[in-house]
């Protein structure tokens, strides 16, 4: 969420205002009373079975998307369990690769880890997530991106991508000797280059 409506949690929001302000208690006693007021008996039966019909149907629709919410919510939220062992595992982790480090940088990272114990609390996790805050959208998906950019940046360039490279190599070759050809154009070359 972090300052940003879900659209999937908006639309059911707006689901569920909408079965509520629709089902209200004048608005059932209105049809009741106009059903009621009808003389013919078989009318009346008929329009009551379509105002039970609706009214199950609405609430059908009001379980959907009060189910779909609690879905969305239920997805942005760490589960306390999980809470709980991230906040048990991660100071260990990084406790054990600080006694890794060496340096005196080593020493500053570890007195800024223990101002940063507190802040890694179960405690908190709760009261940010409370106020709004999605881990998964501000830490899962950034992580998730990075390390499959690093997976993709292993993998061999597909056989377009590697003619394209070779295309560029032969490209800048050609510009390599079209500034051999202007000697006003190689002294700057290899100016830049720190040869000359």
């Amino acid at each position: 969420m972090g300052g940003q409506l879900d659209p999937e949690l908006l639309k059911a929001g707006v689901n569920v205002l909408g079965g509520i302000v629709k089902d209200s208690v004048s608005s059932i006693t209105t049809k009741i009373s106009s059903a009621k007021a009808n003389k013919d008996k078989d009318k009346t039966i008929t329009a009551l079975e379509e105002i039970i019909t609706d009214l199950i149907s609405d609430r059908n629709q009001l379980i959907q998307a009060v189910q779909a919410y609690e879905e969305v919510l239920i997805t942005q939220r760490i589960a306390d369990t999980d809470i709980e062992y991230i906040t048990g595992n991660i100071l260990p982790l990084l406790e054990e690769l600080l006694e890794r480090t060496q340096g005196d940088n080593a020493q500053k990272t570890k007195e800024a880890l223990e101002l940063f114990k507190p802040i890694l609390s179960k405690e908190l996790f709760n009261i940010v997530q409370l106020l709004g805050f999605n881990f998964k959208q501000a830490i899962g998906d950034p992580l998730t991106k990075l390390v499959n950019s690093s997976i993709m940046s292993k993998v061999p360039p597909t056989t377009e991508a590697a003619i394209a490279l070779k295309q560029t190599e032969y490209q800048r070759e050609v510009e390599y000797f079209k500034i051999m050809q202007d000697e006003e154009s190689f002294r700057r070359y290899l100016k830049a280059q720190g040869r000359e």
